[in-house]
């Protein structure tokens, strides 16, 4: 019965227990695949809010009807569960007022089948129950209902509750559309950004550009590595907070790395000290690929208020927005690992002076006697020379390796008779800008040659004179590998040296080949014209030797005079 003048909804009629009443249950399948594919909306029904009424008995119906037209709202009408479940797929619904007991299928199958649908898994249910039963109402919410009333209930109410649903699912909606659209300028935002820069330049034009498509204040970005968390670059709010390129205290740092193991979570800033007391902070990890741990974390800052929402709802998007940036960042990021990497690996390497400087003999080829020794570099890694100093370049640790190794040659070869001299080899770069080189040289005891590839470019040869002249009057050049490198033979009418060192390619085979010798006798001539002297490289045969003899080359290197080793004989015979 209807309580009128109270207002109330009442009801006599018995409880249905669905277990028993209502047969076998039916498939949630079954019932999906008999109703319409798509919903339609009647060209005739207008833009109010439809609300489905279930429920069988036609009194509550009637009078739900009445109140919910009167207060704006269109209403639909189903007995069962199961013409429920087609009106929903049939038309656009606002809310669904289910009834509990219900002939055909009950109102928490219904329910289930409207979950199951993907179509409908997101439309406002509110469960009508006419039993007070704990357990019943539990089922209903965890089936999936958003809300229920127990009868009798206030008219009032109900309309209310109906208008709360819609308001959430309205607010609901709206953020989706805020993410999908937020998501669509992202991208057309990340795709502007340049993929190969080095990981700062490219991380300071993320937190400079993104933050206004993101919706947020401020935006930094972390990075762990080596027990350390390091801020490569912030922007906005939280500029203050993570300086660029600072690195956090040990104990700060080490809470944050452990916490982002666990996920993406929320701070105020009052509580962190990082800003405004008024501020949320998000902070999302990232990985790279399957590695088990984060690699960093994105950090997000906003202050909520009638424009901004707060981060807590908004935290599904960051998740996205840092999915799309971790993408940007990655080539970057792999590159800086691979960079510390190689700078930790080199700096252990001069720090425990892992490497030994081999000493080769220069003799003079008339006599055998022993003129010079080279020092070559070998790593205990067993990584070639050239490419470790080519890595060390790269990273900014070619100075401190080339004056590490420079130091070694001197001390290796103190053994060695004063006027005997030693060759090293070293970079225009080295020449011109280690403060320490002319100290390290003058501890030598001996005759300095310095000797610079034909290989490296050199833009300043102005610049290149004058470091050696400050290296003083004991020091002399060799161009190294003439012949085979960087413009042909300028260096050597740029720099003139003392010597020149002939490319081992020119002396292999020189006895064999009529071509070698005369390329060779021409630069023997020239060097008598300029006063410099030929060390010919690459001496393995005795054919050899007495080729270049024959051409008057008075100084050689190679096999057949002396291999390199720690502490090679004083003297080579020839």
């Amino acid at each position: 019965m209807v309580g009128a003048s109270t207002g109330r909804v009442m009801t006599a009629k018995r409880t249905i227990d669905p277990r028993s009443a209502l047969g076998p249950p039916i498939p949630l399948a079954a019932i999906a695949a008999s109703v319409p594919a798509q919903a339609k909306t009647p060209s005739d029904r207008d833009d109010r809010p439809r609300i489905l009424i279930a429920d069988d008995e036609a009194g509550i119906r009637s009078l739900l009807r009445r109140v919910l037209e009167r207060d704006g709202f269109e209403v639909v009408e189903a007995t069962n569960g199961r013409e429920a479940f087609e009106l929903i797929n049939e038309f656009d619904m606002a809310v669904v007022l289910l009834d509990l007991h219900m002939p055909v299928m009950d109102g928490l199958r219904t329910l289930q089948a409207i979950r199951a649908d993907e179509r409908t898994r997101t439309l406002p249910v509110i469960l009508i129950t006419g039993t007070a039963a704990e357990t019943e109402r539990i089922r209903g919410l965890e089936s999936g209902a958003d809300d229920y009333l127990t009868k009798p209930f206030a008219l009032k109410e109900l309309t209310a509750r109906i208008r709360a649903q819609i308001r959430a699912r309205a607010a609901w909606t709206r953020q989706i559309d805020r993410g999908r659209d937020q998501r669509r300028r992202l991208a057309a935002a990340v795709e502007e950004l340049p993929r190969d820069g080095p990981l700062v330049a490219l991380a300071s034009l993320v937190v400079e550009r993104l933050p206004e498509v993101l919706g947020v204040e401020g935006l930094a970005i972390l990075h762990f590595a080596h027990g350390e968390v390091r801020a490569i670059a912030s922007g906005g709010a939280l500029r203050r907070a993570f300086p660029a390129s600072s690195t956090m205290p040990r104990r700060i740092g080490r809470d944050v790395a452990h916490r982002a193991a666990s996920g993406p979570w929320l701070e105020r800033s009052g509580a962190s000290d990082l800003g405004s007391p008024t501020q949320d902070i998000a902070y999302v990890p990232f990985r790279l690929g399957a590695t088990p741990k984060p690699l960093g974390c994105l950090v997000f800052a906003a202050t909520p208020g009638a424009e901004i929402a707060p981060l807590s709802h908004r935290l599904p998007d960051l998740i996205d927005a840092t999915d799309f940036i971790s993408a940007v960042l990655r080539p970057a990021v792999e590159r800086a690992e691979t960079t510390d990497s190689a700078i930790t690996r080199l700096r252990r390497i001069i720090a425990r002076h892992e490497f030994v400087s081999y000493l080769q003999p220069i003799v003079r080829l008339e006599t055998g006697t022993l003129f010079a020794v080279e020092a070559l570099t070998r790593f205990t890694d067993k990584t070639p020379p050239d490419v470790q100093f080519e890595q060390a370049s790269a990273v900014g640790l070619g100075l401190a390796l080339q004056r590490a190794a420079v130091s070694a040659a001197i001390e290796a070869a103190e053994w060695l008779p004063p006027d005997v001299a030693l060759s090293v080899n070293l970079s225009a770069d080295v020449l011109q800008h280690e403060a320490s080189l002319p100290r390290i040289v003058a501890g030598a005891g001996r005759p300095l040659i310095v000797e610079i590839t034909e290989h490296e470019r050199i833009d300043d040869y102005d610049a290149v004179r004058s470091a050696l002249d400050r290296l003083g009057p004991g020091v002399r050049l060799a161009v190294d590998d003439a012949g085979s490198g960087y413009a042909s033979l300028r260096h050597i009418l740029a720099l003139e040296p003392a010597f020149v060192k002939l490319d081992i390619e020119w002396v292999h085979g020189i006895d064999r080949d009529p071509v070698r010798r005369a390329l060779v006798s021409g630069l023997a001539y020239f060097a008598s014209e300029t006063g410099c002297e030929l060390i010919a490289e690459g001496i393995e045969t005795q054919h050899e030797l007495e080729a270049v003899r024959g051409l008057g080359i008075k100084l050689g290197q190679g096999y057949l005079l002396g291999r390199p080793e720690p502490r090679p004989a004083t003297q080579s015979t020839g």
